[in-house]
């Protein structure tokens, strides 16, 4: 079959400022593509389920051919880098801190943290006598607030958190970064600290717990600032900005703009994805946007906002299989709270006059460089 669509390369920005379109036309006519030797991009629904569910023919673990396959560098490598059963173990130790129980009790902590930037917004905005960006007003500082409450950073330490929360964006080459040195001194004294988190730090080697926590920063805070900015866009955008049904408006944003992209893994052995052959060693890009806007799936209206439709939570925003989200349950919190929030102080805040969308994030995420508002 001939098309003239251009695969999807997701190494390419220009292929995510607005991925849609394009991948949309990648659905119908080239389910599989090659944009790069040796990569392989799959965009319906049921082939990137099968691929992320699937660690033993899927690797996330070979994805990373700079780092030796022992088990001393495996301690060093993030939840999201390792195969079982060093992730199964890994994941085991750690799932205590992310249960639904534990996590609600950080409603009060958020609840108080949305409360503090909302107040300020309107300090801001009176002022300053203009719109108000909710990026860095708002979207930024918040999850960044909220992750040092899950690790207990105490006050002395909070100014260096907020600002390693900023700094952290990969999960390859941190050692060299010069904050290093200060946040490694830090995370082992939070490890042999007491109570919360470093009660389920204690049971990692210690190498495994500061990895851990540099993993939180690289995974939490930027995804959230994504996730929080695409609700409230989504929100404003679609005259949903109100308390009622929020739960399944939140999904449906979820759906349809997941502040992660894609997801790769790596073929243990030589295979097929969606009937085009996949060699071992070969990279398979699973487009997770792509999936939660498959027809086949979701219907005829797949691109369209309605919370109601059935089987919502069944979305890839989260990912599948084995490495699901750890923390999808503090995700929801902070995006209901943060709605209810500023939905509560703000009924009738809306975009500012001429609002376009420009995309921030790296090749595998996506959310509002700017979100000016106009606060009433």
């Amino acid at each position: 079959m001939t098309t003239s669509t251009a695969a999807f390369n997701p190494l390419d920005l220009s292929h995510t400022d607005d991925p849609y379109p394009r991948l949309a036309a990648l659905r119908r006519e080239r389910p599989v593509s090659t944009p790069l030797p040796g990569w392989h991009v799959v965009v319906r629904d049921a082939d990137v389920r099968a691929v992320l569910a699937d660690p033993a023919l899927w690797s996330s673990r070979r994805n990373n051919t700079s780092v030796p396959d022992t088990p001393e560098a495996d301690r060093e490598l993030a939840l999201s880098q390792l195969d079982p059963p060093a992730h199964t173990r890994l994941r085991r130790l750690l799932s205590p801190a992310f249960a639904r129980t534990v996590v609600a009790e950080l409603e009060p902590v958020v609840r108080e943290r949305a409360g503090a930037l909302a107040d300020r917004l309107q300090q801001d905005a009176d002022r300053f006598q203009q719109d108000t960006d909710l990026v860095p007003a708002f979207t930024a500082p918040l999850p960044r607030a909220v992750l040092a409450a899950f690790c207990g950073v105490d006050d002395i330490d909070a100014a260096d958190y907020d600002r390693w929360a900023g700094t952290f964006t990969d999960l390859l080459g941190h050692r060299a970064h010069a904050e290093w040195p200060a946040f490694e001194r830090w995370a082992l004294r939070t490890t042999d600290g007491s109570g919360g988190l470093s009660g389920v730090l204690q049971r990692l080697d210690r190498a495994e717990a500061v990895t851990f926590l540099h993993f939180l920063i690289v995974a939490g805070a930027p995804n959230l600032r994504h996730a929080l900015g695409n609700l409230v866009l989504r929100l404003l955008s679609e005259d949903h900005w109100r308390a009622e049904g929020l739960a399944e408006a939140i999904e449906e944003s979820l759906r349809l703009d997941p502040p992660a992209l894609w997801q790769m893994r790596t073929a243990t052995r030589d295979t097929t994805v969606g009937d085009t052959p996949v060699r071992a060693g070969e990279r398979v890009v699973a487009v997770v946007a792509s999936a939660n806007r498959d027809p086949v799936r979701w219907g005829a209206d797949a691109d369209a906002f309605r919370p109601g439709r059935p089987g919502l939570r069944a979305h890839l925003a989260f990912g599948k299989g084995p490495h699901a989200c750890l923390g999808a349950s503090l995700t929801r919190l902070q995006l209901r709270v943060v709605a209810e929030v500023l939905i509560g102080r703000y009924p009738k805040l809306r975009l500012a006059p001429g609002f376009r969308f420009r995309r921030a994030g790296d090749f595998m995420s996506r959310g509002p460089a700017a979100l000016p508002v106009h606060l009433e």
